[in-house]
């Protein structure tokens, strides 16, 4: 019994040393074949794949609650074998540190799992082929070397100094930048299913993180966005963004010169924005985007067209209900608010103005409910609703509200407005270059509009006040003509074609009827432009809304046989007749379904009386 004792105590003595001794000998192990246990961790992704890996310095550390890792001046480049049609990385990083990474798991489980990481200066240079063949449908299958983890798990994760530029390996350009990322998360998951779903990112206890700056290149480099200083915040579910900008490189002559047919330039600035009640995991695992309350504050948007250029009329800008059915990112917006923003539209005319006309608004206040196209979260509210406030060239009070309904198959939409006290000459910017007259005095004291309008058409009422309202013709150089002739012209036009006052001197006020066919190659806002326009031509010319429509549906028809100046043969136009009869009875039943929602809409909401 007392030799089975003492056999036993040194059994137990050799065990426990061994205990001891076999971290020291993992350890040894581990740090002898350092570079090649940690170079095949990152090289066997397919993210990685047939690219070569070195270090600076690699500290391996074993017990049995984990092994820490310390790894300095890692530097991931393409090997020679790496395909033109692969997407190249270049990674440089200053030092890692992971505790508590678990062995079992990752032998027998294909899964990487870490107590806590830190990843420091992290700069990514990445080339890419052009994205149209890496995104193009259906897509191919994958060649690339080595597999993925099937999770990759880190209970605190830390990222300091992150930066990746992306690359368009054609023209050697930079395609998406991103600058100084720092990240604080707790119990990170990235899993395989995440890395094939598109969709997908990550999922993720809590992050707290912040952007410099990042930078997204479009139209072959001729275009960017800007944003800087981004935070975001899981816990309080809030995201700010110091400062966002759309922004075209070249001139607005010399970009809209670069195309054949009419192209818009485009530039944003100034732009902050504060997010709010922000669904970060519907993002991180789904891909869309949930927020309770945007607010952008002090956009500035400038707009500019050449309409010397010929226009595009097989161009077909969507509907706003069209706009958001057909976007691929799904979103919800529960309530978007514009605060001090300043929009101005500027065209050069077709014709020989010295300048360019323009016109801009100002404090800009809008409040926009329901921008969604994620059916599941609006539920029954199908209705985009738009209020907003702002001032017509830094002078006349302008309050607007349109509401559209996102599901009807018509498109649709109200609008409705008031426009205050406004001098009329400070619209002869955008008059005297487009139409060669100017507006020597008047005064609008106030004008109202009523509008039902669907994809097709619109109609409603509109009443506008003014007063001293006269003319001038401007000569070839654009300016006050006092050519005889001219002045008969414009005496004429002052005295027997346009009325002065609004109301008369008896106080009768004239309502001004709105009709227009919508132009489909034009976007929702030039149409908007035009059904107002219309009710204003007609206060002045006394249309009837029967000749309007009447007036309206010849120029279509017209338009129609312009466009179609292609031979026929006999078999086509017969088709043509039958086509001409099918369009004649959509035309008169949409005319009827228009009449029927007039009166419904003037019974339920009607314009305010005078």
């Amino acid at each position: 019994m007392k030799k089975l004792l003492i056999i036993l105590s040194v059994l137990i003595v050799i065990g426990f040393i061994a205990f001891l001794s076999l971290p020291i000998l993992i350890n040894k192990y581990l740090n002898s074949n350092a570079d090649r246990l940690v170079s095949n961790m990152i090289t066997r992704t397919s993210s990685f794949g047939e690219h070569e890996v070195t270090f600076g310095e690699i500290v391996l550390n074993y017990d049995y609650s984990g092994t820490f890792l310390k790894i300095k001046n890692i530097r991931v480049t393409p090997s020679e074998s790496l395909g033109k049609d692969m997407i190249a990385v270049n990674l440089t990083v200053d030092h890692i540190d992971l505790t508590g990474f678990q062995w079992f798991p990752f032998l027998f489980r294909n899964t990487i799992t870490v107590d806590s990481a830190l990843l420091d200066n992290i700069n990514i240079i990445s080339s890419t082929p052009p994205w149209d063949s890496l995104f193009s449908e259906p897509r191919k299958p994958k060649q690339k070397k080595g597999k993925d983890y099937d999770l990759i798990e880190v209970k605190n994760f830390r990222l300091k100094d992150f930066s990746v530029e992306i690359k368009n390996n054609v023209y050697d350009s930079v395609r998406i930048s991103l600058v100084n990322m720092n990240v604080n998360a707790r119990e990170f998951k990235l899993t395989k299913e995440d890395i094939e779903d598109p969709k997908s990112l990550f999922d993720v206890e809590m992050i707290h993180g912040s952007i410099e700056k990042a930078q997204f290149h479009f139209d072959k480099f001729r275009q960017s966005t800007l944003v800087e200083d981004i935070v975001f915040d899981t816990k309080t579910k809030k995201m700010s963004i110091g400062y966002i900008g759309l922004h075209n490189k070249m001139d607005r002559y010399a970009y809209t010169a670069l195309f054949p047919e009419r192209q818009s330039w485009i530039d944003i600035s100034k732009a902050k924005m504060e997010l709010g009640g922000v669904n970060f995991g519907s993002y991180f695992k789904k891909g869309i985007v949930e927020v309770d309350t945007l607010i952008s504050d002090g956009l500035h948007l400038e707009l500019f067209v050449d309409k010397r250029k010929k226009e595009d009329l097989k161009k077909r800008p969507q509907m706003i209900h069209k706009v958001m059915e057909n976007l691929k990112q799904i979103f919800h917006i529960e309530h978007l608010f514009l605060n001090n923003s300043y929009i101005k539209i500027e065209e050069r005319p077709d014709n020989a103005a010295p300048r360019s006309a323009y016109l801009f608004f100002s404090d800009i206040n809008a409040h926009i409910t329901n921008v969604s196209n994620y059916v599941e979260r609006r539920g029954k509210n199908r209705t985009l609703e738009l209020d907003l406030t702002a001032k017509l060239m830094g002078e006349g009070p302008l309050s607007a509200n349109v509401r559209f309904d996102l599901e009807n198959p018509d498109g649709k939409f109200t609008l409705k407005g008031t426009l205050g006290k406004i001098n009329l000459r400070s619209l002869n910017t955008m008059i005297e270059p487009e139409a060669k007259i100017g507006l020597k005095s008047g005064t609008i004291s106030r004008m109202d509009f009523n509008i039902l309008a669907n994809d097709y058409d619109g109609s409603g009422e509109l009443i506008i006040r003014y007063e001293n309202l006269e003319v001038e013709l401007l000569n070839k150089d654009y300016k006050a003509d006092e050519q005889i002739l001219r002045k008969i012209g414009a005496f004429l036009a002052n005295k027997v074609v346009i009325k002065s006052n609004n109301p008369n001197k008896k106080g009768e006020v004239k309502k001004g009827n709105v009709y227009f066919i919508r132009e489909t190659h034009k976007s929702v806002f030039a149409y908007w432009w035009k059904l107002i326009f219309s009710g204003m031509k007609s206060t002045l010319t006394g249309e009837s809304m029967e000749e309007m429509k009447r007036k309206a549906l010849e120029k279509k028809k017209s338009q129609s046989q312009t466009d179609g100046t292609v031979a026929k043969t006999p078999s086509s136009q017969t088709d043509d007749k039958k086509s001409s009869k099918k369009e004649a009875r959509e035309e008169k039943k949409q005319e009827r379904k228009t009449q029927r929602e007039e009166r419904k809409a003037v019974k339920n909401d009607t314009i305010p009386s005078y």
